[in-house]
């Protein structure tokens, strides 16, 4: 009898050992886990200076920062910037590594709006007007010149831009419609 019972125990010790070490490695990659903080962060209310997302189908940009609601005008931004930027920008330009273009983070603290709704409009005229900026982005990419998208409007360019800053951002919180999942650097 003594031999059965520590039988089982060992057995089922040793499943319980083998099941933490399948938890901690899915853990490990991100896969699954679990923090007191989102415990807390579900049972409270969120206030206007809370770093907790609203419950309601707001859109939250989270940051190191501070946590920026988006008007209902900005959504609908962002998510008309995605699908532009995935028709028109995605075989050159990622947010954050360089493909045939520059990678896209920063570009508003690099360059005014205007600038850039110049540039996406009809980069070879910013280039012979001789633009230092544009001069440099054509020598440092091999004088591979950027084609015109004259057919964005200026509003589907600031779209664009709105959704690439929302990809600059360390995390995204969106509503629950899933529109966008968290992001992690």
């Amino acid at each position: 009898m003594r031999t059965n019972s520590t039988s089982f125990a060992l057995t089922v010790g040793m499943a319980l050992i083998v099941l933490m070490l399948g938890f901690l490695g899915l853990s490990a990659t991100g896969l699954v886990g679990f923090s007191a903080d989102e415990d807390t962060q579900t049972e409270q209310p969120a206030d206007k200076g809370s770093s907790i997302a609203p419950k309601d189908s707001t859109v939250v940009l989270a940051s190191a920062k501070a946590k920026k609601l988006l008007t209902p005008s900005e959504e609908a931004a962002v998510v008309a910037g995605d699908a532009l930027f995935k028709a028109n920008c995605t075989q050159c330009h990622a947010v954050h590594e360089k493909v045939v273009g520059p990678a896209l983070a920063g570009i508003t603290e690099r360059r005014p709006a205007s600038w850039i709704v110049s540039w996406v409009h009809n980069p070879a005229k910013v280039i012979a007007n001789g633009d230092a900026y544009a001069v440099k982005l054509f020598d440092d990419y091999g004088k591979q010149q950027m084609p015109s998208f004259s057919q964005l409007s200026e509003k589907d360019i600031k779209a664009i831009i709105t959704w690439v800053e929302s990809q600059e951002e360390e995390g995204v919180m969106i509503d629950d419609r899933g529109l966008y999942a968290e992001i992690h650097d």
